[in-house]
Parts: structure tokens; C-alpha cells; sequence
């Protein structure tokens, strides 16, 4: 008897590495979302505003080239690390709080 190969990741939940060397022409909402450690809703508010380029290839179907996500990041200052880093911070919600005894 053979062993069972392990399929192959499907596109859907290949996580971006780095986006200078990510195999893939274009990434989804949800692949850069969690790449850049933000919501899929800060990624649409974005392509709204005209700051991040998306295609549209149906009614609720978006993708960003890789080079227009390095563009945003580019043109944003922003980098993975820094979106590490920004997420490990307290959230607004403590700030101003006064510690009741």
C-alpha cells in the first residue's frame, strides 16, 4: 500500500509570506487582511476611497495585484513588521481610564 499524499494547499488558504516574493499575481481581500493584520473592511474602505486598486470580476468578487498591495505599502510606510507591531498595542478602550479603587 502507498501513503496518501497530502493535497497541495488550495489558492484559498495560502497564507502571504512576504509580498515581494509571493508566488501569486493577485491576493483576495481576505489573504491581505490578515497579512496586514486589519479587518477585510478597512481593505474595502480602502479600494472605496481609491487608495488600494482592486479588480472587480463579479458582484461580490474583488482582487489586488501584488504589485498594487507593495504600491499601498510603499506609498503608506507601512510594512509587515509595523503591522505586528501596531497590533500587539492596548486598544483605545484603556486609554484615559482612571483605576477606581
Amino acid at each position: 500500500m502507498s501513503r496518501r499524499q497530502k493535497p497541495e494547499k488550495s489558492r484559498s488558504t495560502r497564507k502571504i509570506r512576504a509580498l515581494e516574493t509571493h508566488p501569486e499575481s493577485f491576493v483576495t481581500t481576505g489573504e491581505l487582511a490578515e497579512y496586514w493584520l486589519v479587518s477585510r473592511k478597512q481593505i474595502y474602505k480602502q479600494i472605496q476611497a481609491g487608495t488600494l486598486r482592486a479588480l472587480r470580476l463579479g458582484p461580490r468578487l474583488l482582487r489586488i495585484s501584488t504589485a498594487e498591495a507593495l504600491k499601498f505599502e510603499r506609498l503608506a510606510k507601512m510594512a509587515h513588521s509595523d503591522a505586528t507591531r501596531i497590533a500587539s498595542l492596548p486598544s483605545k478602550a484603556h486609554i484615559g481610564r482612571r483605576r477606581t479603587r
